[in-house]
This record gives structure tokens, C-alpha cells and sequence, in this order.
């Protein structure tokens, strides 16, 4: 296996033998000698080479740990489609006229060759420490953050100082020298996974958006490329973050940096699995060396601003941003479901040069997030973007949505080997699969399901998990991992191993997942198709449901893992709230009936008004008769908490006088004024028609006729309602219609004599309210045992449930999705653990009710200085 891999030596002998045969694209310099002597190589690649400083590059770096030879040979993959697609491919031409891409194919050249040659999982470079061990961690030795360790023979060792290695000062004194550098790439191996750099403190930095889209849209490329699935993970400062990177190092210069850990072994299977990877990463590289010129440090394009949204419903959301005016300029627009999305031509929801967007056509109670980045069309370049924004449709016009979190102690994993079960609930994360050390191992995750109403009829659902760490699945395409609701009648302890494997299963959940899509960083979702939903519907009645994931139960050869590790939101290994596994449900409730006939009727002919008749057609001159009748509203329920879910007119035909030419139509009309007149309901104005026309074929075949509302007229009733309060009424005509001209009467009598057979409107209805409750008042802050505390008043509103507590370096939270959620719950008070008191930030209380609506949010805004 190791011979299919190139040395290091034919490295160079390749990239010298692409200078001689393109020497306007290729040139190969030596940056310095490492220990052992060898040369350290850079290759920088453009058209015109003699202009790469001209243009805005991107910085390529591989295999700085030696056991990775996935670096070096990516760079050689890359270089080798540069080489066979110059010719003719316009997108690669395009690219390389205006960036440069810098490559250092190999930072570690005397730990990779005593990799390949000695001990394959060796990893630091050959340096011979003062006590005779070898070796510093190259990617410990940068200067951002460097830590002083002491422990030469460890694999993290980071040196005697930062810079103390001629690797790292040669690659440090590139990136000084190339001040053209705008984007930095490194690569690793394992773990299918993006991490961008950090600013290593608990607050986004302005970029960061930028660099997890960056990040997104590589794993994309990936994903259309192999369907593998790229994970993204920023990680959590600062125990969590590596000290003295390289990446951070670039990051500290300007260029958005990310790591790239590519494939599931440091030195895989070359024809099944090394090649795989490389070919998926070369989409992604040129994704990455096509966006080099929108970062350009000397012709930036200001990045939009105040993006929020200022209308949400359960099917748009009106967007709106401030720009610096400027005809050359439009704006894209992009939505994902996905808090870590991408952003191409497969979501872009939109090309304006407006400053308002209304996206339609959206699933109620579900999350978005939008990017927008504006294009000068004159200068050929995009802006950064713009920071994200998250936002959450309402529930459909007659539903409910709630989202549930897992308490502490229902939430951990159980093993077979591991001896302390009991300790991982609410401590610990959640490892699914098998490994030799842990043996095979199961999560659990239960929910109250108190707070759904009992007798709520669930409509859809889906349960969400955040991957942390997959470094330990360390094969493609094997294993899958697969969720189920278990009957917890079953287990009397949900920490024994033995009773969480043989738990009864209620139902598997969505289909599973393979090892392949599995993306640290990135939220899982598994929704429930309609058999599920009735399982966790009959939950209802026990007021809880329990979930089990499982993972492979065997491992393959030579692998001594297969565990995946799951985020559970508590305790010192988690992320906090953000990352808590959640059960979002979306239901109904009962209906309640309510049948009103009309309390008025009256037939409009030519010359007289008839009461107590509905009679429609024509006279024997063609005149219309028109039948009117009107319903007293003041008998439906007070409006503001309630909502129509459907209505409907039903009439019952008594005489037809008529031949088959006749067709019939309802309308809803304003109520008129003064006295009633044959032109004033012949000139009537329409708010709209009820249901669709019926012919006389359709009333001889059935004599009762249902004229069902629409949407629109559903809401006009109701608006009427509630505008004329106790005197309100709807009001209805029947209206005919022909194509033939008669030569005698012809109408149809919907109405017997003794009112008996009236028309009757009904009315399906739901107890709901329409409106957010009141905010909350005198929301403060203070400062306690070094933590940011927030305080508020609760409103007093008969409809308050609680408040989520959400905070936002950059603008003011527009909505209970517009940054990091810090808190959800009915207190009047909480923490910001993390936050940074030297960071201008808002913090935003929404208020909401049980549907839930929310209210507008009362903010403040903080700076502390110390």
C-alpha cells in the first residue's frame, strides 16, 4: 500500500517537472532546510506566474504531521487536474487569471519520509531534543496561543518556543512575505471535517460567518461529488481548542483558515479509499480558490448590514438590510435549513437590487437561515456576508408547535463494558456504536411530554441530535446508526445495559444513517413518518417518550472503533443549551362545531323586495333575481383566542324551475347601507366568492349543496366579527348565471316557506390565541462571580408561558433563532457562563404563549470594560 504513495522526493521531482513544461504557470522555490537538510518547497500556481503577488491567493498546506500523508498527496491530485484541464476548462482559466494558489506540499519533509520509511504513525518532525528523544509537533510550534509542554516524547510536544523549528519559521515567513493571502487551508487526516479557526474566546468574531460558509460550501461540493458528508466544527474555547495552529497563525494575518481532516485513517486503503477522498476534494478546492478575490484585503466590497427580518408568518418572511447606496450593486440571497448551510446556486432564493425580500412558500414551524452577500457587477467581486439570520415560521393557521429538551437524568449512554453507567446520565456525551474498549453502546434520550396538551393531535414530528466527534468512526460506508422509540415499560432502570438492549422497540425513526453521512458539527435530524407518529401519539397518554440510538454492534478488521459521539447539552464535555438534542412536534386539537342558520332571507327581484324567499334565476324580461341572506356573528367565539379552521354554507335546494343551463354562485358582500334596493345588491361590492359554482345537473343530483371558504374569506369573516362586534353579520348572495337567453322565467328556490330548510353556515373552530403576550419589563444586567446575569419581569398576561433569552454580538435579535439561544423557560433570571465581558453584544427577552406567538423583544445592549 505504502509504494502507491509518492515520496517526498518524487514530490519535488514532479513540481519541478510541471515549472520546466509550464513555466508561466508553475514556479517551484525552496523556503528553508529542516533538520535533516531537505528543502522545503512552496509552488505557486497562476496564469502570468510573474503577477501572483498581484492577485489574492489562497495558502495551501499539507501533511505538517507526518503520519498524514493525505496532505501531499492532495497537493499533487490538485496540481496534476490544474495541469490536464488548463487547455480548455473556462471556470479553472477564469480562476487562475485572477487568483494565485500557494502550495506547501509537504511542511513535515523529515517526519513523512520517517513515516513512510520507519514508523508509519509517526508524527512530529526530527528535531533531537536535549534529552535524546526527536520530534516537536509542528502544529503546536506557531506563535498564536502557543503553550510551553515539557513532555518532549509526548506526540503534542510543542518545543522549546514558538518558531523554534526551521519548518514553522519557513512557513511564517512566507505568510509574511505574501501579504496577497486571503484564504488558508490545511490539510489533516481524520475525521471528514472542517474546523475553522477561532478567536479562541466564547463570542463569534465578525468572520465567522464567513468562515463556516466558506467551510459549508467545500462540504458541499463534496457531498455532490461522492455523498460523502463533511462535517463543521469551530470547537469550544478554550481547553477545546488546539494551542500554537498553524491555522490560527494564518487566521492572526487576515485569511479566512480552516483545517480540513480528510478520510477515516492516517494512511488508508490508496485504491478503495485514498483516491476517493482526493477526487472529492478537488471540487472543493476550487470552490475555495474561486472566492480567494472576494476577500481581496485592497478591493473589499462593504458587507451588508442589519439583516434581519421584519415579518415572519407560517409561510414567508419578509427580509430587509442596509447598504450603502450603489447602482452597481445587487444583492443574493440564500436559505438553508441548516444553522451551518452553504451557499450556491441549488438555495439562492434570490437576485435583487431592492433592499427588501419576501420569501414565500415556506413549511410552517420549521427553522431557516438566511445569508445575503452583495455583488458589484462593475469590479466583478462579492462582499463577505452578511451575518446569518435565523428565524422560525409560525404554526399553521389552526396548529401548535412545541420543542422539547431531554432532562438530565434521561439523557446519557449506556455500555457494555464501561462500569459506571449511571455517572453518564446528564455528564458525559452520548457514544453509539462499538469500540474494543467500551464494548457495544447504546444512547437513551427521554421527554415529558406533559406540557402537550392531551388531547392534541400530533401532525408531524422529528427528534434532533449534534455530532461532536466522529473521529472514532473510522470506516466509510460501514455501520449505520439508527434511532427508535422504545416502550420504557420495559426497562426499570434506563442505565442497565442489558435492559436498554433488550427494551422493546415501538418504532424505528426516519430511515438510518451510514458512517459516510455522518458530519461532526452538523444537526441530524430523524423525522417521523405517520406509523411513528401514531406510536409517540398514544405516548401521549403516558406523558413521556423514550428514544434509543444504536450504532453498528461489530467491528470490522483492524479497526478498534466504531463509536460516534453525540452532544447531550449537559454537563463539562457539552456545548450548553445550544446543543441539546430536541423533540419538535407540530399538532392540532380537537375541533368544536358551531352550525348558525341564517336570520334573515329575501329575494331581490326587478320591482320588489320579497322576504322570507331565496329565489335565483332570471324573469322572463332577464332580469337577475338575487337571493340575500345574512347570518348574526355575534354568537361565535370571542376572536382574538380563537381560530377558524374551516367553514362552509350549506343550502338545500325545494323547487327547480329551471332547465340545465342555469349555474349558481355565492358571494360574501359587504353589508350595505340604508335601505335595502334591486341596485344596490346589484351593484354590490364583493369581498369574495364562497366555494365553487354548481349547475342545475348538480342540484338534481343531489339537493344539498356545501359552498366551502377559502383561506381569504375565512379571514374576512372574521375581521367582521370582530370590527362590528355585538351587531356583526355576514352577508350573502346567490347569484345566477347562463350562457342561453330565455324566452320565460327560470329559477331555482333554495328556502321552503316556513324557513325550515334555511341556509346554515358552519363553523369548525379551535381555542387559540392570535396574538403574542405582553413583553417583559426592566430587563438588567449585573455582574456575578465574573458572569453576566440577566434579569426581567415577567408580564402579567393570563397567556405567558416564559421567555427565551437569546444573544447576538453583532445586531439586535430579531427573533428567538437570531443568534445563541442562553436560555428557555418561565424564570426571571439567567447566566451568560461564557460570555466575554470586553465584547459589545445584545441580549434579547422575547416573551411567548403555548402556540407558541412571541413577542416583540426588549434588548439591551453591553460593553463591559474592565
Amino acid at each position: 500500500m505504502r509504494q502507491q504513495y509518492s515520496s517526498y522526493g518524487e514530490c519535488i521531482e514532479f513540481f519541478e517537472s510541471a515549472q520546466k513544461s509550464n513555466p508561466n504557470l508553475f514556479k517551484v522555490e525552496s523556503i528553508g532546510k529542516t533538520w535533516e537538510n531537505r528543502d522545503i518547497i512552496a509552488v505557486s500556481i497562476t496564469k502570468d506566474i510573474n503577477t501572483h503577488l498581484d492577485k489574492p491567493a489562497l495558502f495551501y498546506t499539507g501533511t505538517i504531521h507526518a503520519r498524514e500523508w493525505v496532505g501531499i498527496e492532495l497537493s499533487l491530485r490538485f496540481a496534476k487536474y490544474i495541469l490536464d484541464h488548463i487547455d480548455y476548462d473556462p471556470q479553472l482559466n477564469d480562476i487562475l487569471n485572477r487568483a494565485t494558489l500557494y502550495m506547501i506540499p509537504c511542511a513535515n519533509p523529515d517526519g513523512f519520509e520517517y513515516s513512510r520509511n520507519h514508523f508509519s504513525f509517526w508524527r512530529k518532525n526530527r528535531r533531537k531534543n536535549v534529552d535524546g528523544s526527536f520530534g516537536v509537533d509542528l502544529n503546536r510550534n506557531f506563535s498564536v496561543g502557543f503553550t510551553t509542554n515539557n513532555e518532549t516524547t509526548s506526540n503534542v510536544y510543542s518545543g522549546p518556543s514558538a518558531f523554534s523549528e526551521p519548518e514553522t519559521v519557513a512557513i511564517r515567513d512566507f505568510v509574511l512575505s505574501h501579504k496577497n493571502i486571503t484564504i488558508a487551508l490545511d490539510y489533516h487526516s481524520q475525521g471528514n471535517v472542517f474546523f475553522p479557526a477561532h478567536n479562541f474566546i466564547h463570542e463569534d468574531a465578525v468572520d465567522a460567518v464567513d468562515l463556516n460558509l466558506l467551510a459549508g460550501n467545500m462540504a458541499e461540493e463534496i457531498r455532490k461529488e461522492s455523498g460523502r458528508e463533511y462535517g463543521i466544527h469551530m470547537g469550544k474555547p478554550p481547553v477545546h481548542l488546539i494551542s500554537g495552529s498553524g491555522r490560527e497563525f494564518y487566521y492572526s494575518q487576515g485569511a479566512l483558515s480552516i483545517v480540513a481532516e480528510v478520510g477515516t485513517r492516517n494512511i488508508s486503503d490508496y485504491i478503495e479509499h485514498m483516491s476517493e477522498n482526493l477526487d472529492e476534494n478537488i471540487p472543493a478546492l476550487i470552490f475555495a480558490l474561486s472566492e480567494v478575490n472576494n476577500y481581496n484585503k485592497n478591493d473589499l466590497a462593504p458587507r451588508v448590514e442589519n439583516f434581519i427580518a421584519v415579518d415572519v408568518s407560517s409561510k414567508e418572511v419578509e427580509l430587509s438590510w442596509d447598504y450603502v447606496d450603489d447602482e452597481t450593486v445587487y444583492f443574493e440571497i440564500y436559505r438553508s435549513k441548516k444553522i451551518k448551510g452553504f451557499t450556491q446556486a441549488s438555495n439562492r432564493i434570490g437576485l435583487t437590487k431592492l433592499k427588501t425580500y419576501i420569501d414565500k412558500n415556506l413549511i410552517s414551524s420549521t427553522n431557516y437561515y438566511y445569508y445575503i452577500r452583495a455583488v458589484c457587477k462593475d469590479r466583478n467581486v462579492k462582499s463577505a456576508f452578511a451575518q446569518i439570520l435565523g428565524v422560525r415560521t409560525k404554526p399553521a393557521y389552526n396548529m401548535f408547535s412545541k420543542i422539547l429538551y431531554p432532562l438530565a437524568e434521561s439523557i446519557g449512554y449506556v455500555g457494555e463494558k464501561t462500569k459506571k453507567n449511571a455517572e453518564h446520565f446528564g455528564n458525559n456525551s452520548l457514544f453509539v456504536g462499538i469500540s474494543e474498549g467500551k464494548g457495544e453502546c447504546f444512547g437513551i434520550c427521554g421527554f415529558s411530554l406533559k406540557t402537550v396538551p392531551q388531547n392534541a393531535i400530533i401532525t408531524s414530528a422529528s427528534i434532533s441530535f449534534y455530532p461532536m466527534n466522529r473521529v472514532s468512526v473510522q470506516v466509510e460506508s460501514y455501520g449505520e446508526w439508527r434511532l427508535s422509540q422504545i416502550d420504557e415499560r420495559t426497562i426499570t432502570s434506563i442505565s442497565s445495559y442489558e435492559e436498554v438492549k433488550k427494551a422493546d422497540v415501538l418504532s424505528y425513526i426516519d430511515r438510518p444513517i451510514g458512517s459516510a453521512q455522518l458530519s461532526q458539527g452538523v444537526w441530524k435530524t430523524y423525522n417521523f413518518a405517520k406509523q411513528e407518529l401514531d406510536v409517540l401519539q398514544e405516548s401521549l397518554k403516558r406523558e413521556e417518550a423514550y428514544f434509543k440510538m444504536q450504532g453498528p454492534s461489530m467491528l470490522p478488521l483492524d479497526r478498534a472503533s466504531q463509536l460516534m459521539q453525540w452532544d447531550i447539552g449537559y454537563g463539562k464535555f457539552s456545548g450548553g443549551l445550544s446543543y441539546r438534542p430536541k423533540l419538535d412536534i407540530s399538532y392540532t386539537i380537537s375541533e368544536t362545531k358551531i352550525e348558525l342558520r341564517s336570520a334573515y332571507e329575501y329575494t331581490a327581484y326587478k320591482d320588489k323586495l320579497v322576504e322570507n324567499k331565496l329565489v335565483v334565476g332570471f324573469d322572463e324580461d332577464g332580469n337577475k333575481k338575487y337571493a340575500c341572506f345574512e347570518f348574526d356573528l355575534s354568537k361565535l367565539p370571542e376572536m382574538d383566542n380563537t381560530v377558524i379552521s374551516t367553514s362552509y354554507i350549506e343550502l338545500d335546494v325545494q323547487s327547480i324551475n329551471s332547465n340545465n343551463n342555469l349555474r349558481f354562485h355565492i358571494e360574501m358582500i359587504t353589508p350595505y347601507e340604508g335601505k335595502k334596493s334591486y341596485n344596490k345588491i346589484k351593484y354590490r361590492k364583493i369581498i369574495e366568492r364562497i366555494g365553487y359554482d354548481v349547475s342545475v345537473t348538480d342540484i338534481k343530483k343531489e339537493s344539498k349543496q356545501r359552498f366551502v371558504f377559502d383561506t381569504h374569506a375565512i379571514n374576512e369573516m372574521v375581521e367582521n366579527a370582530k370590527e362590528t362586534e355585538k351587531n356583526s353579520k355576514a352577508v350573502f348572495i346567490i347569484s345566477a348565471s347562463t350562457q342561453k337567453l330565455f324566452s320565460k322565467a327560470q329559477n331555482v328556490d333554495w328556502c321552503d316557506e316556513k324557513r325550515v330548510n334555511r341556509p346554515s353556515l358552519v363553523i369548525n373552530y379551535i381555542k387559540k390565541r392570535r396574538f403574542a403576550p405582553d413583553k417583559v419589563d426592566n430587563l438588567r444586567h449585573s455582574i456575578e462571580n465574573n458572569m453576566i446575569r440577566l434579569d426581567w419581569d415577567a408580564p402579567k398576561d393570563e397567556g405567558y408561558k416564559g421567555v427565551i433569552v437569546v444573544k447576538n454580538p453583532f445586531k439586535v435579535p430579531c427573533s428567538p433563532y437570531d443568534g445563541q439561544k442562553l436560555y428557555g423557560g418561565s424564570d426571571s433570571y439567567t447566566y451568560d457562563n461564557f460570555g466575554d465581558m470586553n465584547v459589545h453584544k445584545y441580549y434579547a427577552v422575547f416573551s411567548y404563549d403555548d402556540v407558541p406567538n412571541f413577542s416583540q423583544p426588549v434588548f439591551i445592549k453591553i460593553n463591559i470594560e474592565k
